[in-house]
């Protein structure tokens, strides 16, 4: 009898096993998808904590691989093992919850990625059928021309608002289209691949601000006093008053002298570096100059230069670079000089207007050369966004050691 009982318990405990655990099993693998009501705001909250400590090593990461190689990676992939121990931090706790990850054709290659790489080397024409000719790395690269920095390196749209990783090391919330936190300065338009490579006009509809543009200021140009001027004395190559490329009369000598304020923005002018190029004209040139010193926190950068021109190069093309170094860091950060859309000849050509050009002329004037061509000789105006700001040390300037190349006159920052 006693057997009896203990087999009919047995018989119970197994009827129960067979009924709950499974259920309790299913209930504990079960995946939680966003909106569950099982994705509580803490979860949310200790989520988007984890992934933005993720894009911080990262960063990092990037930084070291940029050191050793003189360049950004081709993918998030290329950082494992070597500067990315643990491949774990490419996947976002989004990502281990649901199991979602990037889709082709952006999703890394070779390794399982929650993170969206924008300096990969993906055709545009994922994003623009037809368009083979230039990458999503090309294309970042033109927009930090335009909004400096800011611009995303790694993005994650596995959160809502969408996290995202700046060229400066910034981690910031953005609505799926990023450009469109940017509308008080720049139309998010002049952003999209049609603006940057040439195409028809993005439709409105996909670009209706998310916030209300700032209106155009009415104030008067910005006062002396508010930049502060960087000395460029010891690198100069030239005086103002003097023919550099040997052409007589061929100078800046009109050009005024001493603290000035061009384009709103305050300068100290004393003189002309200018770089070298692949004419015979420009071998005498340096081709970089190397270690001017900043020291100090700035949110923009101000550029007043122009370019030499021997040969005919193409709007886009890239004809330098300011190389800029942050304390502590092996991070550095590239400002392109883009042929007519951060510079162009210094010399008036044709009857072509400034104003079909992504160009800021900061001041025009004469010399003997332009006057008997009936022409004029102008500066640009370049601003480099590095908000919410970053401190350098150092600042390169450099050549791409092209037909057309850079000159500087005057650096300021804020």
């Amino acid at each position: 009898m006693r057997y009896r009982r203990v087999g009919c318990l047995i018989a119970l405990f197994v009827i129960v096993w067979t009924a709950v655990v499974p259920r309790a099993q299913a209930s504990q693998s079960r995946t939680i998808e966003p909106g569950s009501d099982l994705v509580t705001p803490s979860l949310v909250a200790e989520e988007k904590e984890a992934c933005t400590r993720n894009l911080k090593i990262i960063y990092e990461a990037i930084q070291a691989y940029q050191f050793d190689h003189k360049d950004l990676p081709r993918w998030l992939s290329d950082l494992v093992p070597d500067y990315l121990t643990d491949g774990n931090v490419l996947i976002c706790p989004v990502c281990r919850r649901t199991g979602r990850t990037e889709l082709p054709p952006l999703a890394d290659p070779k390794l399982a990625c929650s993170y969206l790489y924008e300096f990969s080397p993906v055709p545009v024409g994922s994003a623009r059928p037809g368009e083979t000719r230039h990458t999503r790395r090309e294309w970042k690269r033109r927009q930090m021309g335009l909004i400096g920095s800011s611009v995303p390196m790694v993005r994650c749209r596995h959160h809502d608002p969408v996290l995202n990783l700046g060229f400066n090391g910034t981690v910031f919330e953005s609505p799926a289209q990023w450009e469109l936190l940017f509308t008080n300065r720049i139309r998010a338009a002049e952003l999209s691949l049609n603006a940057i490579f040439g195409g028809p006009d993005e439709p409105a509809e996909n670009l209706t601000p998310l916030v209300s543009p700032a209106p155009k200021s009415t104030e008067p140009a910005r006062p002396p006093g508010k930049t502060h001027t960087i000395e460029l004395a010891p690198f100069f190559t030239s005086t103002l008053n003097r023919s550099w490329m040997n052409a007589p009369g061929d100078d800046l000598a009109s050009l005024p002298t001493g603290n000035q304020v061009f384009g709103g923005i305050e300068f100290k002018v004393e003189g002309v570096v200018q770089l070298g190029g692949k004419s015979p004209g420009l071998a005498r040139f340096p081709a970089q100059v190397k270690g001017i010193p900043i020291n100090h926190h700035c949110q923009h950068l101000y550029f007043l230069h122009a370019s030499t021109l021997d040969g005919d190069p193409q709007d886009g093309d890239q004809i330098g670079a300011y190389l800029v170094h942050l304390p502590d860091s092996e991070m550095t950060l590239e400002i392109p000089i883009y042929y007519g859309r951060s510079v162009c000849d210094w010399h008036q050509k044709g009857s072509r207007t400034d104003d079909d050009r992504e160009l800021k002329v900061a001041w025009t004037g004469q010399n003997e050369v332009s006057k008997r061509n009936g022409k004029s000789i102008r500066l640009f105006l370049t601003a480099w966004n590095l908000a919410p700001g970053v401190d350098i040390t150092t600042l390169d300037f450099v050549s791409a050691q092209k037909g057309a190349a850079p000159f500087l006159v005057a650096i300021s920052f804020d």
